[in-house]
């Protein structure tokens, strides 16, 4: 913990390291007044305007969404479209899920870890050209049926707006409003 908040180092080429708060806090601000590189990111279950309230000048709120919790992960999978082929690989403690098309170009992916009891699920995302067929929900099934493979059978994440009404019909539900910022670029 550094600062009441969960000390994340990342290390990819849009995000350095996260600072995840998982309550309410009015710690945001000083924090943040430490942070001098661009590329870190603050996270914390709160709506948007309470997180701007607390935010130095050189910050922005880069995006919003909505915490969202699973007592039961799924306990079968999906199947896939014709020529959509899904690989599942570990990579240190982390799960990766990547769905490719006929022609191997990435079209979906999402990866979890399991922290606490609870599977955290992250950046599932789906081509905004192969969506509305079912892969989000497949990505979102072979994630949880890794962790249940695990002993893990509650689920947490993040959604975007658009997320949401997936994870929705899949039985997560909406727990707090989630948001983001980072130094302005």
């Amino acid at each position: 913990m550094d600062g009441g908040a969960l000390r994340i180092e990342t290390g990819l080429a849009t995000e350095i390291r996260r600072y995840v708060f998982p309550i309410y806090t009015r710690d945001i601000g000083a924090l943040a007044a430490r942070i001098t590189e661009p590329l870190i990111l603050i996270k914390a279950p709160m709506p948007e305007s309470a997180v701007a309230a607390q935010l130095p000048p050189h910050w922005h709120v880069e995006r919003t969404g909505t915490m969202m919790t699973v007592d039961a992960l799924p306990g079968e999978g999906s199947t896939l479209p014709p020529g959509i082929t899904a690989m599942t690989e570990w990579r240190d403690a982390v799960f990766f899920v990547t769905m490719t098309a006929e022609n191997g170009s990435l079209i979906g992916q999402g990866r979890m870890t399991m922290i606490d009891g609870y599977a955290l699920h992250d950046r599932i995302n789906v081509d905004q050209a192969h969506r509305r067929r079912g892969l989000g929900c497949a990505i979102t099934r072979l994630l949880g049926l890794e962790a249940r493979r695990h002993g893990v059978d509650r689920g947490i994440l993040v959604a975007t707006d658009v997320g949401r009404v997936l994870y929705e019909t899949l039985g997560w539900q909406a727990r707090a409003p989630w948001t983001t910022a980072q130094i302005k670029r």
